[in-house]
Order: C-alpha cells, then structure tokens, then sequence
C-alpha cells in the first residue's frame, strides 16, 4: 500500500527546451558549414591563382623558344638559340621543360634529357593544358600550343613543377585554417557572452515576479527589453487577473456565507416554534448547511487576505494563523517549531489553508497540547502536526490513507479535515501519512517536494 501512495506521487521529468543549447548547436552548425565552405573556396582560389600564374610564366616561356627556334645555315636541322631558353632548362630535371615536336622532329630541353614522354600533337592554334605526375615525384603542369614555322608544324610543350607552389598554398591554407578556427571559437564565445548578457533581462523578470512571491507590491516589469514588452505584459495582466479573480471568489464566499447566516436562523426559529413530523429532518439540514457556512468563514478566516503567487514565508504568514487559532481555541497551547525552514515554494493561500485546517481539527480534539513542525529532508519540506487527542482506531487509519476515501470532518473523535487537505497535497505532488502517537494522540506527516 505504502509503495501505491509512493507511485502515486511520484513526478515525471519534463523535457525542457534550453534556448542557450538550440542558439549554440544552431551557431556551431552554421560556423561549420560556413567555415567549412570559406576554406574549400580559399584552397580552391589560390589553386586556381597559382596554376593561371603558372600558365602565365609558361606562356612567356614559349613565346622566347618559339622566337628562338631556327634552322642551322646550310642545314634543314631545327634548333633553339642559346638566347630564346633560360638557363634553368639547362639544369637536369630542374623542374622546367620543353618539348618541341614536329614531322620527324623532336627538340628537347637539356634539363628533360632522356625522360620518356609522349604529350601528344596538336593543330596549328589550339592549345591544351593538364596536370601528370613527373620525374622524382614532380607535380607537373604542362601547356601545349600547336604552331607552324616556315610552314613546318609544331607542337611546343613547356612543363613547370608545381610542387613548391602546391606545398606553399597548403601552408597558406593550414593558415587560413587556423585563423577561420580562432574566428569560429572567437564567435562562438561572443555569442555565449551575448546570449549571457541578455538573458539577464529574462532573470530580470524571472527575480520580480518571484519577488512578488515575497510580497504584496506588484512587480515592475517595464524596464524590459522591447521584445519582452508583449510578454511583460501578458505577465502583468495575468497576475491581476489572478489576484482579482481569486479575491473576488473568496470575497463572494464569505458575504455569501454571511447573506445566508440571517434566514437560516429565521427558518430555525420557524422549525422550533412549528410542530410536524418533519421537523427532524428539517432540523438535519438546517444543521448540515450551518456547518458548512461555519466551514467557508473558517476557511476564510484562516486564509486571510488572498495573495496567489507568493511562496509561503513562515515566519511571516504563520504567526497570524497561529495567533487566529489560539483564540479560537484558548484552552489549547500550540507549540511551533520551523526556525530552520525559511520559506515554502508552494503557494501561500494553498499552505495556510491546509496547515491551519490540520492544526484547526489538532486544537479541535486535542486535549490541551498542539505541536506543529516544519523541517526539509533532502528535497522535501516536512510538515508534521500533532495532537494528544484520543486517536483513532487503526481501521481506520488504514481506510484513510486509501486513494478516494474521505472522513467526515464532523464525526466525533476524527481530529482530521483530510476532505481539504487531500486536494491540495495532491496537485503539490505530495504524500500523507498518518499514525496514532504514544501514549495517545494523532500525527500527521505531510511531505511536499520543494521543487
């Protein structure tokens, strides 16, 4: 039984949607993207600058061979001039090539020396340019241009190692790698910053409203950001409605409570002074509804004036009822003990109505001693009441702690007004337990989460 009252108040967590947690993932997934994008095009456009520079040099190479390229005097044999060809094709696999290639003919650079090669032919005017690997892992771009000379066709083939502008633009690009992550990590931390900033105008509110917990003043929520204003607003208008509405309903309880008072004691003056069958019954129900108007001005009285949103401060809004209760009943002492528990998140009005009914039915049938405790245990308040009242027979004390029974607050010797008390332990997600004390008596345990 006890682990069905366990379960039965237990709370489900709820997932909660943290607006820090989908901004960041939100900014670490564009940066990626973003960065991730900058640097394929930084790599890719300084591939495209060094290979059209490359191309460039290539070009004015070949416009010097070409010029250079001439028959020997007396002889059909082509040759390049020691002046159209820089010295560095000159040097074995220097890393800068020519290839000239014609009908039964074929020129090289001294620096190409034997390295098999075929680059193909090409027409007069058309050019061609690729990359292929070389000799001693040389990364080669090669351009060809097919001319004619002397009505001889050609077709010239430059190649340059590209390897050390490939080493030096992935050395630019680690860079620019560098630089984009210290950016990212840069923004990333400013947005974090950003976020904390602002949020504070969200705690802001979140501390005023939960001042208006503390105490009766409306909070000013107008020194708000502007895209908070409509919600600041809806706040505002919210807990005066609230506070309006409750009041109203509480108000409307007590003057109907007070309205109905004055005929109910003309119609108990009419049944005694008139003689019938009926004037038991009648008697019955007159009595029945005396009791429950008793009831609505006790519940009333206790409560005080309505505040709904504030949290629960002992130390204030108990020594009233306290106070209320001790001249109701003066025969009986009421001893308090909740110096170590300062305040209660659960609502204001909700506690008093249930503490003062379970110390109003402890004063009630007790015979002259009333303890009341408040202390926290771990992530509960505990709220114990008790009494030296004759307590109640075991049955049923077993009866009601089942869910769904209710005790008759008016039957003699029950010391409890759980027909309140049950509803709002409930919506608090609470648990009651209840036992007959030594020698005699009743106490009550109330556990309520402080969250």
């Amino acid at each position: 039984m006890n682990s069905d009252l366990n379960n039965q108040f237990k709370t489900r967590p709820v997932a909660r949607i943290s607006i820090r947690r989908e901004l960041s993932r939100s900014l670490i997934v564009a940066l990626c993207l973003t960065m991730g994008a900058l640097l394929m095009v930084v790599n890719w456009g300084i591939g495209q600058i060094s290979h059209e520079y490359i191309q460039s040099r290539l070009k004015h190479d070949a416009e010097s061979i070409i010029a250079a390229l001439q028959l020997q005097p007396g002889t059909q044999t082509w040759v390049v001039g020691e002046r159209g060809a820089s010295t560095v094709f000159q040097r074995a696999l220097s890393g800068h090539y020519y290839l000239i290639t014609g009908p039964d003919i074929e020129i090289r650079s001294r620096s190409l020396w034997d390295y098999p090669a075929d680059f193909g032919r090409l027409s007069q005017g058309e050019e061609k340019s690729f990359e292929m690997p070389g000799a001693n892992d040389q990364n080669w771009l090669v351009w060809q241009l097919g001319f004619s000379k002397n009505d001889t066709p050609f077709t010239l083939t430059i190649i340059e190692d590209s390897s050390p502008l490939d080493a030096l633009k992935w050395r630019y690009s680690l860079w620019a790698l560098l630089v984009l992550a210290c950016g990212a990590i840069s923004l990333f931390f400013m947005q974090q910053w950003i976020l904390t900033r602002n949020f504070r105008y969200l705690d802001s509110v979140r501390q005023k409203i939960q001042s208006f917990r503390y105490a009766e003043d409306k909070p000013d929520l107008s020194a708000v950001p502007q895209e908070l204003a409509p919600l600041a607003d809806d706040i505002d208008q919210l807990l005066q409605q609230l506070k309006q509405r409750v009041s109203r309903s509480r108000n409307a309880l007590g003057n109907l409570a007070h309205e109905i008072k004055r005929p109910l004691q003309r119609l108990q003056q009419l049944q005694d002074e008139s003689a019938n069958r009926f004037a038991p019954d009648i008697k019955a129900l007159l009595d029945d509804i005396q009791w429950l108007i008793q009831r609505e001005l006790k519940r009333a009285r206790i409560v005080g004036v309505s505040s709904p949103g504030r949290q629960t401060n002992l130390a204030v809004d108990l020594p009233p009822l306290i106070n209320i209760l001790g001249k109701l009943y003066p025969a009986i002492r009421i001893e308090t003990d909740f110096s170590a528990v300062e305040t209660l998140p659960q609502d204001r009005d909700d506690m008093l109505e249930l503490i003062g009914n379970l110390l109003d039915n402890a004063c009630k049938y007790g015979l002259s001693e009333v303890r009341l405790t408040v202390k926290t245990c771990d992530d509960r308040a505990v709220i114990c009441v008790q009494d030296d009242g004759k307590g109640l027979p075991q049955e049923s004390i077993e009866n009601l702690l089942q869910r769904g029974q209710r005790l008759d607050e008016r039957q003699e010797g029950a010391g409890l007004g759980l027909s309140i008390c049950n509803d709002i332990i409930e919506s608090y997600q609470g648990r009651l337990t209840l036992e007959n004390r030594k020698p005699h008596g009743i106490m009550v345990t109330i556990e309520l989460p402080l969250r």
